[in-house]
């Protein structure tokens, strides 16, 4: 599910103040994006990148 950052203070299952995190379905909160209320979904984190293994590892 996206995370999406509160712009302004509002009222969903619970308070949602500014500068929070709020993890939603896009389309239960489009409304809030269109309004302004919560910010563009952040990009997922990225993978952290594997070891190469050399010849002789165990």
């Amino acid at each position: 599910m996206p995370t999406y950052t509160v712009l302004r203070q509002h009222l969903g299952e619970r308070m949602y103040l500014e500068g929070e995190i709020r993890e939603a379905a896009e389309v239960e909160v489009a409304h809030l994006i269109a309004a302004g209320v919560l910010g563009a979904p952040e990009p997922p984190p990225a993978p952290k990148p594997h070891r190469a293994r050399k010849a002789g590892d165990a």
